[in-house]
């Protein structure tokens, strides 16, 4: 008889993170070892990419934000980690901060021989100028983006602005159907603006005759007149949240409500 084959590797007593013996060895402190083990709970296998953000690593740790900055300087400056910084510039040149992107590092680097690592000469170690520097690391981060996948990344940043726990939120059939809609449809930095223009909008954090908050994904991506209007309300918050569209919209998601119950 033909066994199949598990899906994912688990122990007895659940999920574990392999952490390479060399990294072991390394002398750090024990926040930075086990914010190491905790990123590799989020790090894609291949490649080792994560992007929580730092709040929730915080939980996680049961720290301070200002405990993770440490601790992430502390695994950069070994050589175990590197992290970049993820900027969305909207139509309206409004730079906004996204998650930022970690790889862990988990082969040993090599030291090169000393006739590799030679000082190369002047001209070859120019210091870049800061718009060169600037190009370059804008270059890195729209690698990144295409690497983790365009989907993960409106997703992540949903979770973010909605506050949601990553081990508690999922990426279910749904919501990643919704996320392919929008970004089959409208560019990336306006699904991006959508997933946040909700914090904006007394209606949809819980200004309204429920007093419920309305910030699923798919409600915010429900069609494009919500996705225009959420991209709006992130870009002119002052203009837009008096929308007459509201009355409407409230009238929708309670019914749906009252379906659901019903």
């Amino acid at each position: 008889m033909e066994i199949d084959k598990p899906t994912s590797v688990v122990s007895d007593t659940g999920m574990f993170v392999l952490i390479p013996e060399w990294v072991i060895d390394l002398e750090m402190s024990s926040g930075a070892f086990r914010l190491y083990a905790v990123l590799g709970k989020y790090a894609d296998w291949k490649d080792g990419m994560a992007w929580p953000s730092r709040g929730t690593l915080a939980h996680q740790m049961k720290s301070s934000v200002d405990s993770i900055d440490r601790w992430l300087k502390e695994l950069v400056d070994i050589g175990v980690l590197e992290v970049s910084r993820r900027l969305v510039t909207t139509p309206s040149s409004t730079t906004t901060n996204l998650t930022n992107l970690y790889r862990i590092i988990r082969t040993k680097p090599v030291a090169p021989s000393r006739k590799v690592a030679a000082t190369p000469s002047r001209t070859v170690a120019a210091t870049p100028s800061r718009k060169d520097a600037a190009l370059t690391i804008s270059t890195i981060n729209d690698i990144h983006l295409r690497t983790i996948g365009e989907i993960d990344v409106v997703f992540s940043e949903w979770m973010t602005a909605a506050g949601k726990d990553p081990k508690r939120t999922k990426l279910d059939a749904k919501r990643r159907a919704r996320i392919q809609w929008a970004l089959d449809n409208y560019p990336k930095e306006d699904v991006l603006d959508a997933v946040r223009g909700w914090l904006n909008s007394p209606f949809h954090t819980g200004k309204n005759n429920q007093r419920k908050v309305y910030n699923d994904i798919t409600q915010l991506l429900r069609d494009s007149q919500h996705l225009e209007q959420m991209r709006d309300l992130a870009r002119s918050p002052k203009q837009n949240s008096d929308l007459p569209a509201w009355t409407t919209l409230q009238t929708i998601l309670e019914r749906d409500d009252k379906d659901k119950c019903g």
